[in-house]
């Protein structure tokens, strides 16, 4: 990391979750404003909101050099004097785009011109996606975290400062409908969450661009977002304009809801907190707790069995216990439950935690791997959280072309379906590569049913690049896949044996040539699939 300031420093920021609330306002519908209250609306959202202590300290500005940031870091700038600020810049340069070099120095001559010390950090992003086996967005998304977080640890920063506008809440609450969620994603974007702060989540995308040509900041302009397949691409030109000629105060209406769940998914808070101390409890101190009326949840009784739960490496949660609560809070118990063992970001999607909800009310003996050391049952007594070392049993499952299939041994799902390819196989490139989580392979190469199964002991494949076939052992050991995963990783077959192995490689055999007229993408994903 390079810093133009007097020495090189890193940061800490907490991962976002939860929501906060937020005013509906002129903002919201797009009604003009005057050219300079976005400075008073920043002000305004920083006291109204409590984004930032008292007595000040350093805020670490988020700076791409796009429009939002360089009008944020700006505006902080100006208000540093009576807010008692320091203000740093943190620049990413992502390695994704051949202007990236140019982005970092008209960020550069920003900061100069502002007097701001500017620290810059190099990532190569699609390198790290490549390595973790994630999307673009997803890592260069954590690389930013990281760096923020390393940073503000260095400087002991009191906020890191994100530019996040009222447009970016807007598309990130319809994204977030789109691709499934709950009322918590529907709240969008927090003011604050621990040391992250967002200062123009009041102001509009418009104020900000108006704002730098006001004040003649050049910016610089991120060509990925022309990216016609980028969803928030798609949601920003195509759905909000549709949305907006249907209803045109949908936005402040959107908002309005999300500050409505911010209240609502507090008191749920609220209420799995209570559970989950019961859970942790002795039956003395249910006894003696304080629940309020009598006729809420009464779960001290419900809960009362529950000594000695989570000591050691085993939690548990006894069913009837379990099957007295209302759904709502099953399902609010379950992910906070399973939160601290295994993080925010890789909590299981819905359709999991609801098979787990399912089994528990019915009393079925069921296991569902959610990590590689982290397994849950259920069976008539509880619902159990294990440190797993065993090996999964043998499984198979057919594969039905255009169906979603569920995998419980790996928490994932399948999906598997014919593509059309009107433009030749050089339109085949969105797939990913072998060692990707989403591939194509050739349609005609497959012989009989497609299923998904573990290995077999002493199973022999020819990965893509190879002469000759090898030993699956061998093939775990070099792509250095570790043993605990070895058991319950699905490899999609045919008749003929492997055909892919998610995340490594695909067979020779079923690779795309010139001579392809068919072609199937498998895509696995740890949340639902569309058929």
């Amino acid at each position: 990391m390079s810093a133009h300031s007097p020495s090189n420093m890193r940061a800490k920021t907490t991962r976002l979750k939860g929501c906060a609330k937020r005013a509906t306002s002129s903002a919201a519908t797009g009604a003009p404003t005057k050219p300079m209250e976005i400075l008073q609306r920043v002000r305004a959202t920083i006291r109204e909101r409590g984004l930032l202590p008292p007595e000040g300290g350093v805020v670490i500005v988020g700076y791409s050099g796009g429009a939002d940031s360089t009008a944020l870091l700006h505006l902080m700038t100006r208000l540093q004097e009576e807010f008692h600020l320091q203000i740093h810049a943190a620049h990413l340069h992502h390695g994704m785009r051949p202007e990236a070099d140019a982005d970092v120095e008209v960020c550069r001559a920003v900061c100069e011109r502002l007097g701001i010390p500017l620290h810059v950090e190099r990532v190569d992003v699609p390198a790290l996606a490549k390595a973790r086996k994630v999307s673009l967005e997803e890592a260069g998304r954590d690389a930013r975290y990281a760096f923020f977080e390393r940073l503000a640890a260095e400087l002991n920063a009191v906020a890191v400062a994100l530019a996040h506008t009222q447009d970016d809440q807007i598309e990130t609450i319809l994204i977030n409908l789109l691709r499934g969620t709950g009322p918590r994603g529907l709240c969008g974007m927090p003011y604050r969450r621990d040391r992250i702060i967002r200062p123009l989540l009041d102001a509009t995308r418009e104020q900000t661009h108006r704002y730098c040509a006001e004040q003649n900041l050049p910016t610089v302009f991120d060509s990925t977002n022309l990216d016609p397949h980028q969803m928030r691409r798609r949601v920003r030109a195509e759905l909000i304009p549709l949305m907006r000629s249907m209803a045109p105060a949908f936005e402040n209406h959107l908002l309005r809801l999300a500050a409505i769940l911010e209240d609502e998914e507090a008191w749920w808070d609220h209420q799995v907190q209570e559970v989950l101390k019961a859970i942790y409890a002795s039956p003395q101190s249910l006894a003696r707790a304080e629940w309020g009326e009598p006729t809420r949840l009464q779960t001290p009784a419900y809960f009362a069995e529950a000594e000695g739960i989570g000591r050691g490496s085993v939690a548990r949660i006894p069913r009837l216990s379990f099957t007295r609560l209302h759904p709502a809070l099953q399902r609010r118990l379950l992910r906070e439950w399973l939160r601290p063992h295994l993080g925010t970001l890789n909590l299981p999607p819905f359709e999991i935690l609801e098979g787990i909800r399912g089994a528990a009310l019915r009393g079925q003996r069921t296991s569902w791997q959610l990590s590689d050391r982290l397994r849950l049952t259920t069976d008539e007594n509880a619902l159990t959280l294990h440190e797993d070392r065993s090996e999964p049993e043998s499984f198979e499952y057919p594969v039905v072309l255009g169906t979603p299939l569920f995998i419980p041994q790996a928490g994932a799902w399948l999906l598997i379906r014919e593509i059309s390819v009107p433009g030749g196989l050089s339109e085949v490139v969105s797939c990913g590569d072998a060692q990707s989580l989403e591939v194509c392979f050739d349609a005609d190469a497959v012989r009989g049913q497609l299923v998904v199964r573990n290995g077999r002991r002493g199973e022999r494949f020819q990965p893509l690049g190879m002469t000759a076939p090898k030993k699956l052992s061998d093939i775990f050991i070099d792509r250095k896949i570790p043993k605990a995963q070895r058991r319950r990783l699905p490899l999609l077959c045919d008749e003929v044996g492997i055909l892919w192995i998610p995340g490594y490689t695909i067979a020779a055999r079923a690779r795309i040539t010139p001579q392809t007229r068919r072609v199937l993408q498998a895509t696995l994903s740890r949340n639902a699939l569309e058929g």
